[in-house]
């Protein structure tokens, strides 16, 4: 399983004229074979290492701009926390 870490929280960044959708990539990278965890105040983006390099290939390519861009990492982070529970709610 490949597993990045994202560190940081902040709003979304721009991409020339059109703005970065941090929910639009998560979808795409969900498509993709990609999957998420979050816990406490960190997120990981991993994926199984079980799919076909042409597989790999497409969600490290659909990854790329958030190892360039610490802003765009951080707005999906930030989309991350705040749609997931820190803690288990007692019943």
């Amino acid at each position: 399983m490949h597993i990045a870490n994202i560190h940081q929280g902040a709003s979304a960044p721009t991409d020339g004229a059109r703005p970065f959708d941090p929910a639009e990539w998560l979808a795409r990278y969900v498509e993709l074979g990609g999957g998420y965890t979050v816990n406490s105040d960190s997120v990981w983006l991993h994926w199984s290492l079980r799919i076909t390099e042409q597989e790999r290939d497409a969600l490290v390519q659909h990854e790329r701009p958030l190892h360039r861009d610490l802003t765009k990492r951080d707005a999906v982070k930030s989309l991350l926390l705040a749609s997931n529970p820190k803690e288990a709610l007692p019943c």
